[in-house]
């Protein structure tokens, strides 16, 4: 019977979380550009959210300061850095009408 490697399947896990999440935020990025405020808000909350709750949980396994999951924990901060620029530069939005 093979060894489970635990890191492994989290580490797949994650990954998968890390794209669902670049997704959310492309979204977010669309939604903004043009201008279909309610969604763009939706996506913002669900793109901040969900990656402050896997930092949450990189830190409470202990993985957050480990050096084999820097990644993980870089991805999932620079999409909160990303929205939160975002959000606060008003950029994308819709182009303004003469």
């Amino acid at each position: 019977m093979a060894k489970r490697n635990r890191y492994r399947e989290m580490e797949s896990l994650m990954t998968k979380i890390i794209l669902a999440d670049t997704l959310v935020f492309i979204l977010y990025l669309v939604c903004a550009g043009f201008g279909w405020s309610v969604l763009k808000v939706v996506t913002a909350i669900i793109a901040i959210f969900g990656s402050l709750l896997c930092v949450g949980w990189l830190y409470l396994t202990g993985e957050f300061t480990r050096r084999r999951s820097l990644w993980m924990v870089s991805a999932f901060i620079a999409i909160v850095i990303c929205v939160a620029v975002s959000l606060l530069l008003g950029y994308p939005g819709p182009s303004p009408t003469a």
